[in-house]
């Protein structure tokens, strides 16, 4: 190796590295210290500040580790800058609304780094026995997450979402069984070929099934809504930008692993219904963080349609996540900011917020407006080249289902912000963001603002991480 691949490869290494040690230490202080008084939460801040020194520019090679297991390569490392920085938001706003209690502040912050380990090992992958310990080591913390803080609301997105994952993994596993009695290797590479007989078929869609869970596509969304809804803040937002794009990366290497047949159809019935189911489920709602969640259904589906791009879908896949995240993670925070109860604000108690925060409602807005897609926000430059990438390779009737049900939210996202700058609040109410949400919330509508108006840098770097999916 030359000695710009062995740094490389060395820094790389370390970023898990330090995130374990960070957690460990964030999860034993309490043995040592007695009043930490939230210290916790600035080590973990700390450690991702460490991190960011750690972050080399790719080589043009690819390395392997673990005979194949770990792929580093710059798709890896565009993945790992995208894990950490959500991982950031995430314990910058868990600093701003305290997501577990005082005695369990430690386990909370060690479990959100565990889940990040496990992401950044699942995105990078080399094989499918190591998706699936990745996966196992990213869903077992949210599990936990969940119901972090032993409430009703949250032992019951636990439970459901322990639930959702245990049939996810069932499935998995099973598939991944099979294709090892027909396949000498389960690297990626060496399924290439695609299902050579019925029952390899078989293994590959209980394996697609499996992720499919984890990327809640329907109809394998059961429950997400109420996950979301019972786990604490922070924790949701987590589980709707980060855990959401392990199951979609691992998802967009299951399905190039076929060049067409019944798979492919799978896939496009998985994308046209999710769009479609999740887009009318969200009318109903009158939750704020429940609409959010059908609005993560719809978005997964989404990508699924940017699956049939080929290699502008990769780019659009790659452009899309960031994007997504930003306005999900936003949006979040300004429920976090607004919440009296663990089950977050209803839609209607952001009646009056124009009047009372303009900053606040406008930001909110700008999240909404992208997660639509409307012009120049980046969500719109998100959908344009997803759904541009599947009309060029003749999807046409696909897109024209996404367009439409992309219409159709737009009256979701819309009565958000009708609430917010139409409606009087029914009572003098006082809004007190934390300062660090502010600060959250002000980074992700800056974001979503810059990379619509400026897409073009962040698009050149999903097109050169694009070329190694």
């Amino acid at each position: 190796m030359t000695p710009e691949i062995l740094d490389f490869t060395a820094n790389s290494a370390a970023l898990p590295l330090m995130l374990l040690i960070a957690g460990l230490l964030i999860l034993l202080l309490p043995l040592f210290v007695r009043r930490l008084n939230g210290a916790q939460g600035f080590i973990a801040a700390g450690a991702l500040i460490a991190m960011a020194f750690f972050f080399r520019r790719p080589p043009a090679a690819e390395v392997a580790l673990f005979n194949g297991a770990l792929v580093l390569n710059p798709l890896s490392a565009y993945l790992w800058a995208f894990a950490t920085a959500a991982l950031g938001l995430v314990v910058l706003l868990s600093l701003a609304r305290q997501a577990a209690p005082d005695e369990s502040q430690g386990e909370y912050y060690f479990l959100l780094f565990m889940a990040a380990i496990g992401l950044m090992v699942l995105v990078a992958a080399g094989d499918l026995f190591t998706a699936f310990i990745a996966l196992e080591l990213l869903s077992l913390p949210v599990y936990a997450l969940a119901g972090i803080r032993r409430s009703k609301p949250g032992l019951e997105a636990a439970y459901k979402y322990f639930m959702l994952g245990a049939f996810g993994s069932g499935m998995t596993v099973l598939g991944i069984a099979v294709l090892n009695a027909l396949y000498p290797a389960l690297s990626f590479a060496a399924l290439k070929a695609g299902p050579a007989s019925p029952l390899a078929l078989a293994g590959f869609l209980l394996v697609i099934s499996g992720f499919a869970f984890k990327t809640a596509l329907v109809p394998f969304h059961m429950w997400v809504p109420d996950a979301y809804e019972g786990a604490p803040t922070p924790v949701a937002a987590f589980m709707g930008a980060a855990v959401k794009a392990g199951g979609v990366i691992v998802l967009w290497r299951l399905f190039h692993l076929f060049d067409g047949g019944p798979v492919i159809r799978i896939f496009w019935w998985l994308a046209a219904i999710t769009v479609t189911f999740a887009n009318l489920a969200a009318l109903a709602q009158s939750g704020l963080k429940r609409l959010l969640a059908y609005s993560s259904v719809a978005h997964a589906g989404y990508l699924a349609v940017a699956f049939f791009g080929g290699r502008q879908g990769a780019e659009a896949v790659l452009y899309y996540l960031p994007v997504y995240a930003m306005a999900t993670i936003g949006a979040f925070a300004v429920a976090a900011a607004l919440e009296t109860d663990e089950k977050g604000p209803r839609i209607e108690d952001l009646a009056g917020l124009a009047k009372a925060r303009p900053w606040l409602a406008g930001a909110m807005a700008a999240f909404m407006f992208s997660l639509a897609g409307v012009p120049p926000l980046a969500g719109f430059f998100a959908k344009f080249y997803a759904f541009a990438g599947a009309v060029n390779s003749g999807y046409t009737g696909l897109v024209v289902l996404a367009v439409i049900m992309s219409a159709v939210s737009m009256y979701y996202y819309l009565k958000v912000t009708v609430v917010m700058y139409m409606k009087p609040a029914a009572s003098e109410q006082v809004y007190e963001a934390p300062g660090l949400a502010e600060a959250v919330i002000a980074l992700m509508a800056a974001g979503v603002l810059l990379a619509g108006v400026f897409s073009k840098p962040l698009l050149a770097i999903a097109s050169n991480a694009a070329r190694y999916f």
